[in-house]
C-alpha cells in the first residue's frame, strides 16, 4: 500500500510540475503578445499623430492661402476705387465743397 501511495505522490508531483511547466509557457507567451500589441499601439499612435500634424499643417496652409486671397481682393478693390476717386473730375460746386469740407474747416 505504501507503495501505491508514493507512486500516487509522484504522478501528483509529476503532474504538478508539468501543469507549472505549461503555465510558465502560456505566460511567456502572452507576455510576448502583450508586448508585441504594446509595440504595435505605440507605432500606431505615432503613425496617426504624423498624420493629424501633417493635417493640421495643410488646413493652416489652406487658410492662410484662403485669408491672403481674400486680403489680396480687398486691396484691389481699395486701390480700384481710390483711383477711381483721384481720377474724378469734380465740378467747382463739389472742389468748393471739398475744400472747405476738408482744408477749410481746420480754421473754423
Amino acid at each position: 500500500m505504501s507503495t501505491d501511495y508514493t507512486e500516487t505522490l509522484k504522478k501528483i508531483k509529476e503532474t504538478e510540475e508539468a501543469t507549472n511547466r505549461e503555465l510558465l509557457e502560456k505566460r511567456k507567451s502572452l507576455e510576448e503578445d502583450l508586448r508585441r500589441m504594446e509595440e504595435a499601439a505605440s507605432a500606431s499612435i505615432a503613425e496617426a499623430k504624423k498624420k493629424a500634424e501633417a493635417l493640421v499643417a495643410a488646413e493652416v496652409e489652406k487658410a492662410r492661402k484662403a485669408a491672403q486671397k481674400e486680403a489680396d481682393a480687398l486691396l484691389a478693390k481699395a486701390s480700384k476705387e481710390a483711383n477711381d476717386v483721384a481720377t474724378r473730375k469734380l465740378d467747382k460746386a463739389a472742389l468748393k465743397k471739398t475744400i472747405d469740407q476738408t482744408i477749410l474747416s481746420e480754421f473754423k
